[in-house]
């Protein structure tokens, strides 16, 4: 039997180092090795000489299967053809030279991809013949006939898969058609991610861009919300964070409190939910130090993540903070500037809770005071049963009523004040300890009357 392959002691009709060098083969340590079509066993060698975790060649040929097993007794060799192929998946499979001998060659490749880990790639040396059109064409070899692609044909036949040309393959005595190298991957379903912060135009480019391709788009603000409505299915201990502290007005901090508390898989459960399989957008803020996490969680679940960064266009929106910090700054400063100043305030500090409400958990508290200078004071306490919370963080509110009241110079002393998991599950478990205190004198606010609590177990 005629010599194919090269070695030391046996010169071959293939250049077989030279092919070696020009099939492109990934690291093949750890991994599992298929060759089909595997003559003495060369490439074998090769990945049982990376270090390989598992070597299997096949070929029809009992003579080279002999031959490959006193070569490399650490391998493993069949006797068999593509017909029969191996029932297990492998990382690396090679098929080279002899794609052109199959009668059904899409139909074998098929089979080689389906043979395939979820992140394998199958190594095709094959013949491509030069032509424009989508093609197979029959091609005179030395002994017979074969058929031979063309890349538009090849494109078509790959068109299923991720595939990649590598580069030209090694010219041999004879050869009819030049050699090239592709490898063949599984398609992985593409999930875009839009995860720039807020006020970066993410829903305008998703809702611009992926409906014309039919790439349906999730949007991660809804998401949350459907979920904390309980509207969307999601996990017990995500459920638990969004009824403590969720907020359609405060999205970005809710979400940066989910990754704190190491609930990224939950959410990109979540954001699949109904879509897995095919390609998707995510319209959804994630903050940068764990947009790396979200690409692992998609990666592990068979996706490919695609990142879309740009920059903002315009002047970013002043955090809202910052906004009401200078625009009370702003209506302060007018205090006093019409015609006809009002007179200083020379009340006492008063105040009174208007209103209280239960939802979820937190208790909203809303209401008015003023110290002995007629300004809102800078602090709160709340006191619930044994539990005194100091408020120091609140929404400040015009309560044009009580200015009139009270002749103030401005409007801005109102208040709303927060508080989360407050131990109560409905009002009527308010006791007579209830107490809502200003300022660094301890005002002691009005009681509350019955028609201002609202809401859960009023």
């Amino acid at each position: 039997m005629a010599q194919y392959q090269t070695f030391p002691d046996a010169v071959g009709d293939s250049l077989t180092l030279d092919k070696l060098k020009a099939l492109h083969l990934p690291e093949l340590a750890g991994k599992s090795f298929l060759d089909v079509g595997c003559n003495e066993g060369f490439f074998c060698g090769f990945a049982h000489f990376q270090g390989a975790a598992r070597v299997l060649g096949i070929d029809q040929s009992a003579a080279f299967v002999e031959r490959a097993r006193k070569r490399f007794p650490g391998c493993e060799f069949r006797q068999q053809d593509w017909s029969r192929l191996p029932d297990e998946r492998f990382d690396v499979i090679l098929l080279a030279s002899a794609l052109h001998y199959a009668d059904d060659q899409p139909a074998l490749l098929e089979a080689l991809v389906d043979r395939l880990t979820d992140d394998g790639v199958l190594v095709v040396e094959l013949g491509i013949v030069s032509s424009q059109r989508a093609e197979w064409r029959r091609v005179k070899r030395g002994i017979d006939h074969r058929l031979f692609p063309s890349m538009p044909m090849l494109r078509k036949v790959l068109s299923s898969h991720a595939w990649k040309w590598m580069g030209p393959s090694v010219t041999q005595a004879g050869d009819p058609v030049a050699r090239h190298v592709v490898h063949v991957s599984r398609r992985r379903p593409v999930a875009y991610l839009l995860m720039q912060p807020p006020g970066f135009g993410k829903s305008s480019l998703a809702s611009g861009l992926f409906p014309k391709a039919g790439v349906p788009v999730v949007s991660g603000d809804h998401v949350l919300s459907q979920a904390a409505q309980g509207k969307a299915a999601t996990t017990p201990r995500l459920k638990a964070l969004l009824d403590e502290h969720y907020s359609p007005y405060r999205i970005d901090a809710v979400v940066r409190k989910l990754f704190e508390q190491d609930m990224a898989e939950d959410l990109v459960s979540l954001w699949l939910h109904g879509h897995a399989g095919g390609d998707v957008a995510f319209d959804a803020y994630v903050p940068g130090e764990h947009q790396g996490r979200v690409e692992q969680l998609l990666l592990a679940r068979g996706y490919l993540p695609v990142q879309l960064g740009w920059q903002r266009a315009g002047p970013a929106p002043m955090p809202a903070a910052r906004a009401a910090e200078q625009g009370e700054a702003f209506y302060l400063s007018l205090a006093g500037g019409g015609a006809v100043a009002p007179a200083p305030y020379r009340g006492p500090a008063a105040g009174n809770v208007d209103e209280i409400a239960l939802e979820g958990d937190r208790l909203t508290i809303r209401g008015w005071a003023v110290d002995e200078t007629g300004a809102l004071p800078g602090a709160f306490s709340v006191r619930i049963g044994r539990r005194t919370v100091d408020i120091h963080g609140f929404e400040r509110q015009l309560r044009p009523d009580v200015q009139r009241h009270l002749g103030l110079s401005h409007a801005l002393v109102g208040f709303r004040l927060l508080v989360e998991r407050p131990g109560i599950r409905a009002l009527g478990e308010l006791d007579r300890q209830f107490r809502v205190v200003a300022g660094t004198r301890q005002v002691l606010l009005s009681g509350v009357p019955a028609r201002a609590i609202r809401g859960t177990g009023a």
